[in-house]
């Protein structure tokens, strides 16, 4: 290839780049109009423009009077990732408008001041696809789900060569194979899909917990997209109901099968630094009601314990206000 038509190829595919990252992170992008380059100007657009993305945020709620606002207002462009000069003729009374692209982590980090439920650490997604031939999508066929996944504030794995899970059993919902993921990976959320041309096939499994979706018309990259997105809206919505409730109540434990197995669940809530205290108030032979109280919702605190491959959350129980089952 001759080099100017190498150098015309080559600014052609980042510029097809650069447009499906700004695609994929619209929430955090912003255009202000601006009158010219001067840096004072262009700090005040970055003002202006970060006001708006922490806005859209926070669901349309006004930012300024979030704890970490004023902060974040002393130096705005230290939490913008690109921006980019633009000619209007004279559009919206200026001649000039500065795209601006945020960066999703220090905007999550800015509405995290101050707001525990926020703060509260997410586990990362392990996600597992696979073409229609059943091939297995690496890191970088995945790029659209990453960056969308990314942009709702979830951070995603692939599953290491030598330790490929069992995607059908996963699915399933299988307790054995979802603690075993969660056990190498650090998370009990896993993704699962398989995908073709222009449909997807779609399994979350969070803590033990399964729901299927399905999509289609679109091309894959649209298609890992729009997964990634859906993910995240139940996801948001697992995580917005375990970040209220009481701090103390009853917890129904199943699948307790040796002292073993107990020693390590009260293990489990001891060492916790949030909880006060726990104790047995009531057995069964196939399982163990425990009284915790602690200094932060229990329905949080049992769903981060799923990250270590022995707590996954099971069916109500008469009794308990949670219940979870064991996995040796």
């Amino acid at each position: 290839m001759r080099p100017a038509r190498f150098l015309v190829f080559w600014m052609l595919l980042v510029a097809a780049c650069a447009g499906s990252a700004m695609a994929q992170t619209s929430i955090y992008t912003v255009t202000v109009p601006v009158a010219d380059t001067s840096a004072a100007v262009r700090d005040q657009a970055f003002a202006t423009g970060l006001t708006q993305v922490l806005a859209r945020a926070s669901n349309g709620a006004d930012p300024r009077g979030k704890p970490g606002y004023a902060e974040a207002m002393k130096q705005p462009g230290g939490l913008v990732q690109q921006y980019q000069y633009a000619r209007t003729g004279g559009a919206n009374g200026a001649p000039l408008s500065l795209d601006i692209v945020f960066d999703p982590g220090a905007i999550r980090r800015v509405l995290a001041v101050g707001d525990a439920s926020v703060a509260a650490p997410k586990p990362p997604v392990l996600v597992i696809v696979r073409d229609a031939g059943g091939a297995l999508l690496g890191q970088q066929d995945l790029v659209p789900l990453a960056q969308m996944a990314d942009t709702r504030g979830y951070q995603i794995v692939v599953p290491k060569a030598d330790s490929l899970p069992d995607p059908a059993a996963i699915a399933q919902g299988d307790p054995g194979a979802v603690a075993t993921v969660a056990r190498r990976y650090n998370t009990a959320m896993v993704l699962v899909g398989k995908i073709g041309d222009d449909q997807a096939d779609w399994t979350l499994v969070s803590a033990g917990r399964t729901g299927t979706w399905k999509d289609s018309g679109e091309a894959r990259a649209a298609l890992l997209a729009n997964g990634a997105n859906a993910m995240a809206d139940k996801l948001d919505r697992q995580f917005a109901a375990i970040q209220g409730g009481s701090s103390s109540g009853k917890v129904w434990v199943s699948g307790l099968r040796s002292a073993a197995d107990y020693a390590g669940l009260l293990a489990t809530f001891q060492n916790d630094p949030a909880v006060k205290s726990v104790a047995p108030v009531g057995a069964t032979a196939d399982g163990v009601l425990l009284n915790v109280n602690a200094s932060a919702p229990l329905a949080r605190l049992v769903a981060a314990y799923a990250a270590g491959g022995h707590i996954l959350g099971a069916d109500a129980h008469d009794g308990a206000d949670l219940a979870v089952r064991w996995i040796p």
